[in-house]
């Protein structure tokens, strides 16, 4: 959830924080060394001159002490032999020197001798102590400045990496051509991400222009021929009219008749599918009227069978969309109902929130369910249709802005149309008024 521009500077900080405790860890080594060093070099010459002085000692006999100790005063350093060194600050049990850090600033230089003889020198560096402050400030300075500078690359590189990032995101919301764009003269991944936007783009603005082309040429390629075959139609009906070869030839017109416009009907619902949502005509219509049209045209798909089909619906129910897109609907669920249902019952029930078709078919395999309405899905290898239907039906009430659902019950299948919020029928409208 956290945008790129603020990983990248975590991961700069991060980075800076790494680096510095790397550096840290590094440096406190060095100076460890260092200043054992510092302190070794500087200690052990005066430890060999008092244990010199030690073995020897009889230059300062006439103050009454030890040369040894003398000499320690006057380097200003103390001196412990034998039993008079602290315990902790006792060399180890092999021969030779131990360095100690007592304090801050104070140190013991240990030595045990080939015979046992124990020795201790302990002084006090000022100048390691004034060092060492200089140099915490150092890595503390050096640390501040590794993660302002970690702020301020990242800041810079963030606007550099992000800005065109931006630029593309803002240009393809809004549908602006790329190509021919600084962006896609890029040579880095940016430009590599705006020319396959562009080609992308390229690729649907080809595959809109073809199916544009394709939509008038159905228009006019099918509507034309259709008008003809219907007028034609309408002639040989009235022809026929009265004749004696008029009384087995006239049911045949009319079924031609009732054909021709079936598909007249389907070609325009069809070219109104190829339309964008906002350029559908959208104007008052009667979904009681409509659905008691489609229901009648049902029942010729049921003559001769055992089926009983059921309108039950108020007897006005205005609503406001586009009423060739809605038969599409009800015509496509009511195919199905009567194409899958072998023997039972259908209903269609409306009301003011939208309708419901319920059907005594098979139900529905779940397999199957999750994908009923792609496009080319059908129930089985054998179920009747080319898996169209509820394709169509999903696409129109994407267009009318209705929602479409399926549940399975004990006896069958049930649709469920629920119209969006702008075509709610006016408050005057009596619900409970219905029609078989």
């Amino acid at each position: 959830r956290r945008s790129l521009k603020r990983r990248l500077m975590e991961a700069f900080f991060l980075l800076a924080l790494t680096s510095g405790a790397v550096f840290s860890l590094s440096a406190y080594l060095t100076y460890d060394a260092i200043v054992t060093h510092v302190v070794r070099w500087h200690m052990e010459p005066i430890l060999r001159l008092l244990v010199t002085a030690e073995a020897g000692g009889k230059d300062a006999a006439q103050k009454g002490l030890p040369a040894s100790e003398v000499l320690a005063e006057s380097l200003r350093v103390k001196w412990r032999t034998g039993d008079a060194i602290p315990e902790d600050l006792r060399p180890g049990r092999s021969s030779g020197r131990e360095l100690v850090r007592i304090e801050r600033d104070r140190y013991a230089l240990t030595y045990r001798d080939d015979k046992g003889n124990d020795y201790a020198v302990i002084g006090k560096i000022k100048d390691l102590d004034d060092l060492e402050e200089v140099m915490l400030d150092v890595l503390l300075a050096c640390v501040s400045g590794s993660l302002l500078a970690a702020g301020l690359l990242a800041w810079w590189l963030g606007r550099r990496l992000i800005t065109p990032l931006l630029e593309l995101a803002r240009r393809v919301k809004a549908g602006e051509a790329l190509d021919g764009t600084p962006l896609c003269a890029r040579e880095d991944e940016v430009g590599a991400l705006a020319r396959a936007f562009a080609g992308r783009e390229r690729t649907l603005r080809d595959f809109l222009n073809r199916e544009q082309l394709f939509t008038g040429d159905v228009s006019h390629e099918l509507r034309t021929p259709l008008t003809v075959l219907q007028g034609g139609a309408e002639i040989l009906e009235s022809r026929l009219s009265g004749t004696p070869q008029g009384t087995d030839l006239l049911p045949v017109v009319e079924r031609m008749q009732r054909t021709i416009a079936s598909m007249t009907a389907t070609v325009g619902t069809m070219l109104l599918l190829a339309r964008k949502p906002e350029q559908l005509e959208r104007r008052d219509f009667d979904f009681s009227a409509l659905a008691r049209q489609e229901t009648e045209n049902a029942r010729r798909l049921l003559a001769g069978r055992d089926v009983s089909l059921r309108c039950c619906v108020p007897e006005t129910l205005p609503l406001r969309g586009n009423p060739e897109l809605a038969a599409l609907v009800l015509h496509n669920l009511l195919d199905n109902a009567c194409r899958y249902t072998a023997r039972g019952a259908i209903s269609l029930e409306a009301d003011a929130a939208g309708f419901t078709l319920t059907d005594t078919a098979p139900p529905i395999d779940p397999g199957v369910r999750a994908r009923m309405f792609e496009r080319g899905v059908r129930g089985t290898a054998r179920t009747p249709g080319s898996g169209l239907g509820l394709s169509l039906v999903q696409r129109g009430c994407e267009r009318l802005g209705w929602s479409v659902g399926h549940e399975a019950w004990e006896g069958g299948n049930r649709f469920h149309v629920r119209f969006g919020p702008w075509d709610a029928p006016p408050s005057g409208l009596r619900p409970d008024t219905q029609s078989p």
